[in-house]
């Protein structure tokens, strides 16, 4: 990895390129747009062990520029600008796209499935301008991380990278329940501290004509630093999100055995999107004494029905979705994953804890564990009458188990398969 910083006048260049080669027992083929561009986590998609490039594993690849600008007082005018990109292919990253490129491929073939915030857009990391003063905070607009993206990034002992760390190559936990989420193209984020403390907000506005993954988003967050033994710093934050409409990208039908390997027979798969009103409660925090740093963090999802079910809209990469399309482009909406009176809502529940060592300046020594426990539910019937209230393993469109537990170290984690990511910058 090879991260760069060029800074002239109060202006910053900046970026890093990932990139490497490797060997995985259970791989698929490199994929030239997805954002993780390996399959480092074992997906429906890995099916033979294999040699390949192995891009972005710690950190997604991107260049971007900044800057702040005094306007007088305190306060500064203050921007951002990034895009992640394929060091090998020097593509964009797009989740989303990779997805769609896969769609009527059987799965046996498929090279890519995981979603991502980062959907082949110039801007696909942050865009945003504002202004910011130490006294009244900072206020932002347009495309911006979601807050617990942010807390990710702060909290995760392995910083969010693709390779090693479950909740920085899937994504769900940074969207709060879905990848796609972990960006908002068109959003308000006020951040103030106060003493010791801080709070946040950030408001997602308009919907999927205007680049986003969702008709609406709100979160707040309060935290802190305290000192409560000797020199150590103790930072902790609770952040509360709730995401209307939210998407998240699949491709159906097909189906894994319990060890993740697909089953007979292999058929070309649909561009699925399932809609999903989502609220989560993440909770989280961080211990620093000097080189080491100790983790922990909790957060509880709960998937409901759409708010407003749709028919057909234009997804975060472009690509057109309409409801049982898959005779005309090959897409479908399903609207009806979660829901029936509340009884069908998904939960689930991510935990992780950790430690980091500084040996040097240049060298930590990290573990961590990450666990995930999900609820049987089911979703909601097209027509006629709820179905009997027995639990059942359902999943749309991908599947689920009581309990996913994963353990981290290496570039293959045991446990279920997850679409999507969320990227380290």
């Amino acid at each position: 990895m090879f991260p760069r910083t060029v800074t002239w006048r109060g202006i910053t260049v900046y970026g890093t390129i990932d990139a490497g080669f490797g060997w995985q027992s259970h791989g698929a083929p490199w994929d030239p747009r997805s954002a993780v561009g390996a399959s480092y986590l074992i997906q429906k998609q890995n099916n033979s062990a294999l040699w390949g490039p192995a891009p972005n594993a710690l950190s997604n690849s991107f260049i971007g520029i900044k800057g702040t600008e005094p306007i007088g007082g305190n306060v500064s005018v203050v921007f951002a600008l990034d895009a992640g990109f394929d060091p090998y292919s020097l593509r964009f990253s797009s989740g989303p796209g990779a997805i769609a490129a896969n769609a009527g491929i059987p799965q046996n073939f498929a090279t890519a499935y995981s979603d991502s915030s980062r959907a082949g857009q110039w801007f696909n990391g942050q865009g945003y301008v504002g202004v910011s003063s130490p006294t009244y905070g900072t206020l932002t607009v347009f495309r911006q991380n979601s807050l617990t993206l942010d807390a990710v990034f702060d909290y995760d002992p392995l910083d969010a990278s693709y390779g090693f760390s479950p909740i920085g190559f899937q994504g769900i936990t940074c969207g709060g329940g879905n990848t796609e989420n972990c960006r908002n193209s068109t959003s308000l984020k006020y951040r103030i501290n106060v003493g010791q403390f801080r709070a946040a907000a950030l408001w997602q506005f308009g919907g999927y004509a205007q680049n986003n993954a969702s008709n609406g988003a709100y979160q707040f967050q309060v935290g802190g630093d305290i000192s409560p033994w000797g020199q150590g710093v103790l930072s902790v934050d609770a952040i509360y999100s709730h995401v209307r409409d939210s998407v998240s990208l699949a491709l159906a039908p097909g189906s894994n055995d319990a060890n993740g390997v697909p089953i007979p027979p292999f058929l070309p798969q649909t561009l699925t999107a399932t809609i999903s009103d989502n609220e989560a409660v993440m909770l989280v925090a961080k211990y620093t004494d000097g080189p080491l740093k100790v983790y922990a963090g909790y957060e509880h999802i709960r998937y409901m029905a759409p708010s407003n079910p749709q028919t057909a809209f234009t997804d975060i990469s472009g690509s057109f979705l309409c409801m049982g399309c898959d005779a005309i482009n090959n897409t479908n909406i399903n609207n009806t994953a979660f829901g029936v009176n509340g009884l069908g809502n998904k939960t689930f529940q991510v935990m992780w804890a950790g430690a980091k060592y500084a040996v040097t300046e240049n060298l930590d020594v990290i573990g961590a564990y990450y666990h995930y426990i999900q609820n049987s539910f089911f979703g909601r019937p097209p027509a006629g009458p709820p179905p009997a209230l027995v639990p059942s393993i359902r999943n749309a469109p991908g599947r689920s188990t009581r309990s996913l537990p994963l353990s981290t170290g290496g570039l293959h984690q045991s446990g279920i398969s997850i679409p999507g990511s969320c990227s380290r910058k």
